[in-house]
């Protein structure tokens, strides 16, 4: 825990020291626009797990894709170095770093299975953590659940087909509530984990494993349950490999994920 909240805090610093450059340097596995700041931060969260764990780990991150050691890993860290990039680049303080970690598995490796994760906001300075024998912790101190939760949706449409989830979600829940599409998943998807939000919803099919692991690790953790499209649940997706997730429901717990699940239903 202690090495992957260190990388965390330092791209953190590195985003916050001053405004970074947004050159487009190149683009990301899934042909997404890479720019400066996103690959600099990966670097220096990259170099830190290997300066930790040496060089035989399995690295899924948002910019270099997958890499795969020679040999069979002893970890496997997902990454998202930037979470919230069009908000930095706006000037928008709602952006954080996200981290998982496990140690690897003969087989397929999932987000349940991550031994650690970390979602570090970085302008609000708040570190969101979790490991399988401290919990889940904020700035180091046990968190605590807001009950009942907020009456707040967060989430993510863009078409407007997409949003055509919300109005089915207010009629399961019996009532309208606030929305709101604040831009960095992993932090919204914390959020709803402690009560500061019901549920979430993103249903634009641009997510990709590594935009939510981590944040799922932990509210999770917390008593929120998610489901991608389909039902299935979140956290039996894959961490090592990268895959595109079409959309993603969580819930502050089973009565408000059974609406978010519902509501993604055809």
């Amino acid at each position: 825990m202690d090495a992957i909240l260190k990388a965390a805090s330092k791209a953190a610093e590195y985003l916050r020291s001053s405004k970074r450059s947004s050159k487009i340097v190149g683009r990301g596995s899934f042909g997404d626009v890479t720019k400066a700041f996103d690959k600099e931060a990966e670097d220096i969260i990259i170099g830190m797990l290997k300066d930790e764990f040496g060089s035989n780990i399995l690295i899924v991150s948002e910019e270099v894709g997958v890499n795969r050691p020679l040999k069979k890993p002893d970890y496997v860290f997902i990454i998202d170095p930037v979470d919230g990039s069009t908000n930095y680049d706006a000037g928008i303080p709602w952006v954080s770093v996200s981290i998982g970690g496990a140690r690897w598995r003969d087989g397929e490796v999932r987000i349940k299975d991550l031994d650690a994760a970390v979602v570090y906001d970085v302008f609000g300075g708040k570190v969101y953590s979790f490991s399988t024998d401290g919990g889940v912790k904020i700035n180091g101190s046990s968190a605590t659940r807001r009950d009942p939760p907020a009456k707040v949706l967060l989430g993510y449409f863009e078409v407007p087909e997409a949003y055509e989830v919300v109005p089915k979600y207010f009629k399961l829940r019996g009532g309208r509530e606030a929305l709101r599409s604040l831009g960095s998943a992993a932090l919204d998807i914390v959020q709803v984990g402690l009560g500061n939000a019901e549920a979430f919803i993103d249903a634009r099919a641009k997510l990709r494993n590594v935009d939510i692991a981590a944040s799922i690790r932990i509210a999770s953790a917390l008593g929120a349950e998610a489901c991608a499209c389909g039902g299935k649940p979140a956290l039996e997706i894959r961490v090592d490999d990268l895959i595109k997730v079409e959309c993603v429901g969580v819930g502050y717990d089973r009565k408000r994920y059974e609406w978010v699940r519902d509501a993604l239903s055809p």
